[in-house]
């Protein structure tokens, strides 16, 4: 009985060990296949594609065919020469395995230029704006890969598909970048802009500012104003694009600034064309005692204070003072403020003439 038991014992793990033994070798018995370093193939006519299959150790001999000659050719290597436009198949095959590579051919069309939705732009701080690229041809599919880059990034950022961000007043320039392609957008970002400009001083002629027409950009930037509505319900500003203007007390269809208070301010951008001296008149009537202004240049005072004499009237209009002002301005853009320290005076304009 236990010979039995010991023979019975054996047969069962023999028994065992065979069939496991199957299971596994099934299990790691490795599916034949062909790998291609492409999956797919996209080429313009005139181009030459070197395809490699594997395994390369011998396994396998390969044999490499095209469905369509007229399309492409491929050697034996698995060299693909494309011939014209169209569709077809590459295969490479070894005894009953094989493997389709898909070709789609099409004539190359070269990219020559690009044109971009903006050459230059006059932006406020904080403003976001995409620029747009069309290629030239439309139609060009043989495009290079393409880049985007601020010369100041201090001043605006770019990302990689246009999208400009404006961070500080300053002038610089965005650059796309395609191949041997390249196009600039002049960004100029200011919190004000000029108002029916530009005003250019130059020494052709003198230069007469309307009061009214200080810069766009509202409270705080353009303009002060201590009381946020007007006085006198003048439309001028809001009729000529500045909705933001309202506030300051404008008469007269833009005709002179009144109900003026100690402490407002008004700001012009000025482009000077000729360096030097300039003479500087204010035209204004004043009807009190307690009239002063000054005059700042890009935030530095260049008059001193300027007492206004009393001349019993809101709009007897003289040019004041008597000799004019005299302000040195370098040649380019200058922030140009107005500034009431007094009030009792109408102000309608001022003057520059250069000396």
């Amino acid at each position: 009985m236990k010979n039995k038991l010991i023979k019975y014992g054996i047969f069962f793990l023999l028994l065992t060990f065979i069939t496991t033994g199957c299971d596994e070798y099934i299990r790691t018995e490795v599916e034949k296949d062909i790998y291609v370093n492409k999956l797919s193939l996209s080429a313009f006519v005139g181009d030459k594609i070197q395809l490699v299959a594997s395994p390369t150790d011998g396994t396998y001999q390969y044999k490499w065919t095209s469905e369509d000659t007229n399309i492409a050719t491929v050697d034996g290597s698995g060299l693909v020469n494309i011939l014209s436009e169209g569709n077809t198949n590459i295969i490479v095959s070894s005894g009953d395995v094989s493997r389709i590579i898909p070709l789609t051919a099409v004539t190359r069309i070269p990219l020559t230029d690009v044109v971009l939705s903006e050459t230059s732009l006059e932006l406020l701080p904080g403003a976001r704006k995409a620029i747009l690229v069309t290629n030239v041809p439309d139609n060009a599919n043989d495009v290079p890969p393409y880049y985007w880059y601020s010369e100041n990034p201090d001043i605006a950022t770019v990302n990689e598909i246009g999208e400009l961000t404006v961070l500080n007043e300053g002038v610089t320039n965005i650059v796309y970048r395609i191949g041997d392609i390249e196009k600039k957008v002049v960004v100029d970002v200011a919190y004000t802009r000029p108002f029916k400009g530009p005003h250019i001083l130059s020494a052709t002629e003198p230069y007469f500012l309307l009061a009214a027409n200080f810069d766009f950009g509202g409270e705080g930037y353009a303009f002060h104003d201590i009381d946020a509505n007007s006085h006198t319900g003048d439309n001028y500003r809001k009729n000529n694009g500045d909705p933001n203007g309202l506030a300051v007390e404008i008469e007269g269809n833009g005709n002179n600034i009144g109900y003026t208070n100690p402490g407002e301010w008004l700001q012009y951008t000025v482009e000077v064309q000729d360096a030097g001296i300039y003479l500087v008149e204010v035209s204004l009537s004043a009807n009190g005692n307690d009239g002063k202004y000054r005059i700042e240049v890009d935030d530095v005072n260049a008059t001193g204070t300027v007492v206004v004499p009393n001349n019993g009237s809101w709009s007897n209009w003289r040019f004041h003072p008597t000799p004019p002002l005299e302000i040195n301005f370098t040649q380019g853009r200058h922030k140009v403020k107005f500034y009431f320290e007094g009030a009792g005076f109408n102000y309608r304009a001022l003057r520059f003439t250069k000396k």
